[in-house]
């Protein structure tokens, strides 16, 4: 009973110690420090859109709830991180808060282009300033961006016009379905084809 009891203290010890010295991962709430390498975090990413219904543009916000970005790298600048980034969007995964809403979209506006989805990739970076390559509806433009970083936190934001990608024709079945709903005080119903959007990210980085 001695040696078993022995042994199970021997072995907490053990783990223990193996814990204590092990480096863990580094506390993410900790200030930056001026070497710093930063690494794109999926789980701490978001993908947001803000559209507009009625003449005088009243806000519908959303997002996409799967998208994947790949060719990210470790980088000493948090910007760095994205210089050579492609993405993917799955539009099927649309989510505006309202499910009715949300259908609506995917088989009316989504639902009627030539390819699903929605692709592309980061072609350039110059400071606070980035163009990027969008993919949709069989069509391929390029978007001027803008970038913020505070801390580990970045954000891009933009706005695209819907017309741009051929896409007058599932923005209009859309309003049809929604015309009800697009129909403002002065009796019009409205859809508009600009659409601002803004990916948010917490990176995680490794500081010295």
């Amino acid at each position: 009973m001695k040696r078993t009891i022995y042994t199970g203290i021997t072995v907490l010890l053990a783990a223990g110690l193996m814990s204590f010295c092990s480096p863990g991962e580094q506390d993410q709430s900790a200030a930056l420090t001026d070497d710093c390498t930063f690494t794109y975090s999926p789980e701490d990413t978001s993908v947001e859109w803000t559209a507009f219904k009625f003449t005088e543009k009243a806000a519908v916000g959303g997002g996409f709830n799967t998208f994947q970005i790949n060719g990210t790298a470790d980088a000493s600048s948090q910007l760095d991180v994205f210089k050579n980034a492609t993405f993917t969007i799955d539009t099927d995964s649309v989510d505006s808060g309202n499910d009715g809403r949300d259908a609506k979209i995917k088989e009316h506006f989504f639902g009627k282009m030539s390819e699903a989805g929605i692709k592309g990739s980061v072609k350039s970076l110059d400071g606070n300033n980035a163009v990027i390559v969008v993919t949709m509806n069989g069509q391929s433009q390029e978007v001027p961006v803008q970038l913020s970083v505070d801390g580990r936190d970045v954000a891009l934001t933009g706005s695209i016009d819907v017309n741009n990608w051929d896409a007058s024709g599932p923005l209009a079945a859309l309003n049809e379905v929604c015309k009800a709903l697009h129909t403002g005080s002065d009796k019009v119903s409205k859809l508009w084809p600009d659409v601002d959007i803004k990916l948010q990210t917490s990176l995680k980085a490794d500081c010295k």
